[in-house]
């Protein structure tokens, strides 16, 4: 199906710290004094001047695993079969004894559990994409200090050690979901918005009142392979029959959606554009409920 292009959005999103963030680097502490023994993690880049500097920002890698991770726990609330459980072994393609490089893809993603159908699993790709996260402005940081306690004793166990954590930021990138049906746009967008809202955090130390962020939506582009008309339409909706039925697709794969006017940009592409960070708030709380009704569906 990757080889094709049914429909995509592409989200512009900006996070910025609620409370002191901190995503660990994974170098080892340095043996300069000066350097924080936990370093938030950095890059190489250009700045405006033309100088190379390094830059702290956020790993795509970072904010898709703790996105997965909240989407997966969504999923098992509701049915403990629709995500597999890597730290168990219980992987859903293992468990069924596929080999991926023999078996067709749309066998591969049949097999594959709700989480792996959006997420990708080593049988089969994912349909989102998540870019690093650079900070717009200068961020402000600051030196935090910390010790372990041992449980038995009650002595300091561990440290004094210093945390490099940001504590003012703004850090912007993007996200580029292809290929989806309404469920999976709602999954993503239902796990987006508890990270907006404060309910999941990113980074080290989170229960100890790190990593709380706000997820600002600056900008989304949707694209369709087919006239929409105040609607959102899924895969299911847009690709062929043959295609529909081979990979199981939803039938029903259409959200009526107000203020959503595709656009003919070209001789294939339809398209629509908002900026208003309410109006793409709005979308996605709207589409947030489908994937319940899809994993429900599905059993």
């Amino acid at each position: 199906m990757h080889g094709r292009l049914y429909n995509q959005l592409d989200l512009e999103i900006a996070i910025v710290p609620q409370t002191p963030l901190l995503i660990k680097s994974g170098q080892k502490a340095s043996i300069d004094p000066a350097l924080p023994d936990m370093q938030f993690v950095r890059t190489r880049r250009r700045t405006p001047s033309g100088d190379i500097d390094e830059v702290v920002y956020i790993p795509g890698s970072s904010l898709r695993g703790v996105v997965r991770a909240h989407a997966e726990r969504l999923l098992r609330t509701l049915d403990a079969q629709s995500a597999c459980y890597v730290d168990a072994r219980q992987l859903c393609l293992r468990q069924k004894n596929l080999k991926e490089d023999q078996e067709p893809a749309d066998h591969l993603y049949r097999e594959s559990c709700y989480a792996c159908k959006l997420f990708g699993n080593t049988g089969i790709a994912s349909r989102v994409q998540m870019s690093d996260l650079y900070p717009a402005v200068e961020p402000l940081s600051e030196s935090r200090f910390g010790v372990a306690i041992d449980r038995i004793t009650g002595a300091v166990a561990v440290g004094p050690f210093d945390l490099e954590v940001v504590t003012d930021a703004r850090f912007e990138g993007r996200i580029v979901l292809r290929n989806f049906t309404i469920g999976q746009l709602g999954l993503l967008g239902a796990a987006l918005l508890d990270i907006a809202d404060g309910l999941v955090a990113l980074g080290h130390a989170k229960s100890r009142g790190l990593g709380r962020v706000r997820i600002e939506f600056v900008r989304a582009q949707f694209r369709f392979a087919q006239q929409a008309a105040g609607a959102i339409l899924g895969v299911g909706a847009i690709a062929p029959k043959d295609v529909r039925n081979s990979y199981r697709l939803p039938e029903s794969d259409t959200l009526d959606m107000q203020g959503l006017n595709a656009a003919q940009r070209n001789s294939l592409y339809y398209q629509a554009d908002s900026d208003s960070d309410e109006q793409i708030r709005k979308w996605l709380t709207d589409a947030a409920p489908r994937w319940v009704q899809e994993v429900q569906n599905a059993r």
